[in-house]
């Protein structure tokens, strides 16, 4: 099933953009939620956390090539930041890996 980016058409999303998309897809599926079985809140207050770790990552000035700097063959170790930026990029790419079968999400972005 095709699943709408939320962004505009042509656009390639970087990560920050692509992890906001995804929050607000889940705020709109809470608050329809919300209508028709009466719960939700504890979605949206999760949406609002994430929202929030979004923009102080973005605040942060996120070092995005410290995503690809793995050795190739090394894609199954945990990359350790050494500094804010770095942490900032791994934040974004962790917050995007529950979305990892969306049509949008890049494999660069994998921590």
């Amino acid at each position: 099933m095709a699943v709408d980016s939320g962004l505009e058409p042509d656009h390639e999303p970087d990560l920050s953009e692509f992890v906001l998309a995804r929050i607000a897809e889940d705020k709109r599926a809470a608050h329809d939620g919300d209508r028709r079985a009466g719960g939700g809140a504890d979605v949206l207050a999760d949406c609002a956390a994430r929202l929030r770790l979004v923009q102080v990552c973005r605040e942060m000035g996120p070092d995005m090539a410290f995503l690809g700097a793995r050795p190739h063959g090394m894609a199954d170790f945990f990359l350790s930041p050494s500094n804010q930026h770095q942490l900032a990029a791994l934040t974004l790419a962790l917050l995007a890996v529950p979305y990892a079968e969306h049509s949008d999400f890049r494999g660069v972005w994998r921590p």
